[in-house]
């Protein structure tokens, strides 16, 4: 078991800084983006926005917010992850890579800008329970993910130019990151299905009750 984890972390040490900081300045570029613009949000945009979260919010207190269909959940969960691993198959991944992370973190901050807008420092605890509790998993798996396949994708680009053979890190390492991963992601379903409504009722509860 020690020898599996120590495989799953085998990736080049010199490129793992520099994708892991692209990839994070991207990420949190677009969620600057998503905060400035959830705060310029005005006029019938704002009152519909508002609408649809206090909707939210009474559908949550009263225990009646709507669990996704199960395949759906697993594709809104999964579609991120698995849209970087494709890109580490593609020399495109160089440029595709950073600008996915950049609209994941447009629209995870706006999705939370918007919460927070609409109802305060109160916003912040909603934000958590519906965002948090998945993204506390999630984002590591993207994140993971992101750096392996723009490892992969950075030497394809190499060899496309003829700069070098690189190192394409498709392998038994690269299965075991993605079974543990998998794994993470299984989880992350599991709580947004069970542990995530219970407490929306009972934070939308004592928001509105307060």
């Amino acid at each position: 078991m020690r020898r599996t984890i120590v495989a799953a972390w085998d990736v080049p040490k010199d490129g793992v800084v520099p994708a892991l900081v692209i990839l994070s300045v991207c990420f949190f570029a677009g969620g600057l983006a998503g905060c400035l613009l959830a705060a310029r949000v005005g006029g019938a945009g704002e009152t519909s926005l508002n609408d649809y979260l206090e909707a939210f919010l009474l559908a949550a207190q009263e225990g009646a917010v709507d669990i996704p269909v199960l395949w759906s959940q697993i594709w809104d969960t999964l579609r991120w992850p698995l849209f970087t691993l494709l890109l580490g198959f593609t020399a495109l991944g160089v440029l595709g890579l950073p600008v996915l992370f950049g609209v994941r973190g447009f629209l995870l901050a706006f999705s939370i800008a918007s919460f927070v807008r609409a109802f305060g420092s109160a916003g912040w605890l909603l934000a958590c329970l519906v965002f948090g509790i998945g993204g506390v998993l999630s984002l590591p798996v993207l994140f993971i993910m992101g750096v392996q396949s723009l490892l992969s994708a950075r030497a394809l680009a190499a060899r496309v130019r003829g700069d070098g053979k690189g190192r394409v890190l498709w392998g038994r390492a690269c299965l075991i990151r993605c079974a543990m991963c998998g794994g993470a992601i299984c989880v992350c379903i599991l709580l947004e299905r069970t542990v995530v409504p219970a407490l929306l009722t009972g934070a939308a509860g004592a928001l509105l009750n307060r």
